[in-house]
């Protein structure tokens, strides 16, 4: 049983992501996945408009201007999203949550303090604008999006560029 509940899980999530419509992989500066990430997105249903989710891996690299750490912190962003508008043209909300990890110190980021070491989570929700022309093509993102975790809340803004396939 402990073999087949994963091989069933793989199985499931690899048709569940073949049967979607509108899927894209982009490069994110600034948003969920740190200073730099690599995202896939894909609409839950047969238009841009509505549900979607992402997921991708970044870092936030070591002696970065707004604060000193080393190694570098890496993160796995995850969120769901949902798409208003049309005809190339969205307006995108979503709620994301971030895990981050790194072994070294670090000074004041995302409510990290210096010398913790390990891991974390935290909760990053977001609103922008997406250009997502439909068909293959580039697509392209503009966001602000709240970092909220134990120290408490703070604002930053991200872009991103992609392909959509």
């Amino acid at each position: 049983m402990r073999k087949t509940l994963p091989a069933f899980l793989c199985l499931f999530l690899t048709s569940f992501i073949q049967a979607q419509k509108s899927r894209s992989i982009f490069l994110e500066v600034g948003g969920n996945g740190g200073l730099g990430s690599i995202n896939f997105d894909s609409r839950l249903n047969n238009t841009e408009k509505g549900f979607g989710y992402r997921v991708g891996f970044g870092f936030i690299p070591a002696s970065y201007s707004y604060f000193d750490s080393r190694p570098v912190i890496w993160t796995l962003p995850v969120g769901l999203n949902y798409l208003i508008g049309g005809h190339r043209h969205y307006l995108e909300t979503g709620l994301g949550l971030t895990y981050y990890f790194f072994k070294g110190t670090t000074s004041d980021v995302w409510g990290i303090h210096e010398n913790d070491k390990g891991r974390g989570v935290v909760f990053m929700p977001g609103a922008g604008y997406r250009y997502a022309p439909n068909g293959k093509a580039f697509q392209g993102r503009l966001f602000v999006s709240p970092i909220i975790n134990s120290a408490g809340a703070s604002f930053y803004w991200g872009f991103s560029g992609g392909y959509k396939f």
